[in-house]
């Protein structure tokens, strides 16, 4: 039987032409190593929230947007770079609130100002957002200080928030941001210090500020609630018999058909994503046959609520065929992160 590129396949996942799986996950053997971002935070257990939790969630929403919309407003007036590209993480670090805010069925502050720049919902963050685009008009110099004083309150607001809560989900998310603002304060002020000026904190700690300056740029993402990094990939591999060999339209591109199988395994049914039909003409797989698959579940599968595996390998345990599709050691290499 022919052998899958794996290089096809990779720019098919990517892209996201894949499909959804309406079973729930089920394997006699698995082992879970969480997916990247949203895909890990949607593992974590959903806990009641607090009235302080909720008033938290909104704010943080908000105070992430009031970053956005000021280096947005920054860079179309001095045509830094380092404004452009930090305004994008922060609508990544938005898109993880509004995570959460979609988790927990909240109304989303947001939406309710139609995500206008330099709208907020919350007063005080209007005023502040006035305030600091007004100070980075000035100057540079100004401007840059300007970014490193956002990402000094959004330190010690993301700490005081993180105290508040004790849900693993939002603790995960804010760990996370935290990380990010800690990066963003280190490429203002690397920036400034350039001119001559050192930033001097107005909310953090100086002894937290000087911590944050004098270590490295933090790679990789930092998953856990508890600030560590986590390997952000997922194996699995599950036993069970075929009840069912189908074709359906990719998730995301329609056109792309693919073979999919149905197994019952002991603790219920799990749908398998094999291959598009361009690249297997048939099965050598019928209801009935006793097979092992390992696969593993693409990061953004979770974040979109898409059920199932995709394999990277099949073994017909009752007949000894065997399916090599995909390479999961490299998938695991591409999406795997070291412990820190």
């Amino acid at each position: 039987m022919r052998k899958l590129m794996a290089t096809m396949l990779s720019g098919m996942i990517l892209t996201g032409s894949l499909f959804s799986c309406a079973t729930g996950s089920a394997a006699t053997n698995v082992t879970i190593l969480p997916g990247r971002g949203p895909a890990y935070v949607a593992t974590l257990p959903k806990q009641p929230l607090s009235k302080q939790e909720i008033k938290d969630l909104l704010h943080m929403r908000e105070e992430e947007k009031l970053a956005r919309d000021v280096y947005t407003t920054l860079y179309k007036m001095w045509q830094m770079p380092v404004f452009r590209n930090i305004a994008r993480s922060e609508q990544r670090h938005m898109d993880m609130l509004k995570f959460l805010i979609d988790r927990y069925n909240l109304e989303d502050p947001v939406a309710e100002t139609g995500d206008q720049i330099g709208k907020f919902k919350n007063k005080k963050l209007q005023r502040l957002y006035t305030k600091l685009v007004k100070k980075g008009s000035k100057s540079l110099i100004d401007a840059l200080e300007v970014g490193a004083t956002v990402e000094d309150l959004d330190i010690k607001d993301l700490q005081d928030a993180l105290r508040r809560t004790d849900n693993r989900d939002i603790a995960a998310v804010y760990e996370n941001l935290m990380k990010g603002s800690r990066n963003h304060m280190r490429a203002f002020t690397a920036i400034l210090r350039r001119y001559g000026i050192e930033y001097k904190p107005k909310f953090i700690t100086p002894a937290e500020y000087k911590a944050i300056i004098g270590s490295k740029h933090e790679i990789g993402v930092v998953y856990n609630e508890n600030g560590k990094s986590v390997t952000a990939y997922q194996t699995i591999v599950l036993k069970g018999i075929v009840t069912k060999v189908y074709q359906r339209p990719g998730y995301g591109n329609r056109r792309v058909i693919w073979w999919m199988l149905e197994i019952k395994t002991p603790n219920g049914k799990e749908e398998i994503a094999v291959a598009p039909i361009w690249l297997y003409s048939s099965l050598d797989i019928v209801p009935g046959d006793r097979i092992e698959v390992t696969g593993y579940v693409p990061p953004f599968w979770r974040f979109r609520n898409i059920k199932g595996l995709m394999a990277c390998t099949i073994k017909n345990l009752k007949r000894g065929v065997a399916y090599k599709i995909r390479n999961c050691n490299r998938f695991n290499r591409r999406f795997r992160l070291q412990n820190r």
